[in-house]
């Protein structure tokens, strides 16, 4: 078994489907929900794939997307 991962991020409304479309390109990296609150989003990911999810979140921001990380959460679960 493997840990499962949460990065739990607060992003500008209006970059929601272009973050989500970005890491639903990296097949099998990670995947995105939608929390009820706008802008909140959980990322989730393998143990495995933790530094490459870091590292497209880095990219992200370095576009110039405000991204807020509130919470990563590395013992979510197991998968």
């Amino acid at each position: 078994m493997t840990g499962f991962h949460r990065y739990l991020l607060r992003v500008p409304k209006e970059e929601i489907y272009y973050i989500s479309w970005i890491i639903d390109a990296y097949d099998g990296v990670a995947f995105v929900k939608n929390e009820e609150e706008p802008g909140l989003l959980s990322v989730f990911c393998t143990a495995d794939y933790a530094a490459e999810v870091d590292k497209i979140i880095s990219a992200f921001e370095s576009e110039g997307i405000n991204i807020e990380r509130l919470h990563n959460d590395f013992n979510f679960g197991e998968v």
